[in-house]
């Protein structure tokens, strides 16, 4: 008698002979193997098993039947629980408000954007001020420098002038002196009185002294004089 193996996926089991498959209840997918089979089966794909297939019915599900709704018209449409006509009287007043939201905005913008050029042009314009006040004082000062450089200058000219001059007027009597002392040392070494020759050498050294002291401060004028001409041409 022909024996039957049986596979679940995981593992066979039999023999079962023809009568055990029946109680068995199978299906046509239960893999079915005998001998003389090269490989397993489905059992619905065996013909001598047919009789013994069990028809497995589908998943219970009870088909509905979808009543069509019945449309409304578009006047009576609504819209987020409103009319047609009330969904586009808030559409246009959302609308207006951003569009006015929007105007405010812009102006508000257009406002901040003037007062700060505003605000840039004024502080431009002081800066301009600062340094035209900056470069007047300048020029003030440095014509301040100038004219006190050309006074000091000046009045250091007009001291050397009048020094020069009063040197002069000093040579001048110097030389009168100088003149006199000789003239006196020609006398006194002509002049015959009753002296002793010590008195006459005395009184000679004492006028040659003086003769000397003249002549040391003439040139001592001369040089001073020559100095404060080389430094007059200077300030010219």
């Amino acid at each position: 008698m022909k024996k039957y193996f049986l596979h679940n996926g995981t593992e066979s089991s039999g023999p079962f002979s023809f009568d055990e498959l029946r109680a068995l209840k199978i299906t046509k997918t239960t893999p079915v193997w005998f001998e003389g089979m090269e490989k397993w089966k489905y059992a619905g794909d065996v013909e001598e098993l047919h009789e013994l297939v069990t028809v497995t019915p589908p998943p219970f599900q009870v088909e509905e039947v979808v009543t069509p709704k019945p449309t409304q018209s578009t006047s009576n449409a609504a819209f987020l629980g409103l009319s047609k006509n009330g969904f586009i009287a808030v559409v246009a007043i959302i609308f207006i408000i951003t569009t006015v939201v929007f105007n405010i905005i812009q102006n508000n913008r257009s406002e901040e954007l003037d007062a700060k050029n505003k605000k840039t042009e004024l502080e431009n314009r002081q800066f301009l001020l600062q340094q035209k006040e900056i470069e007047e004082q300048k020029r003030l000062l440095e014509e301040q420098e100038k004219a006190e450089a050309e006074r000091t200058a000046k009045e250091k000219k007009q001291t050397i002038i009048d020094r020069i001059a009063a040197i002069e007027n000093e040579m001048a009597v110097t030389k009168d002196d100088l003149d006199t002392a000789k003239e006196k040392l020609a006398k006194a070494s002509d002049f015959k009185v009753l002296r002793t020759s010590a008195e006459k050498s005395e009184e000679l050294k004492k006028i040659k002294k003086e003769i000397e002291d003249f002549e040391k401060e003439l040139e001592d004028l001369e040089a001073e004089q020559n100095r404060l001409n080389l430094e007059l041409e200077k300030i010219k």
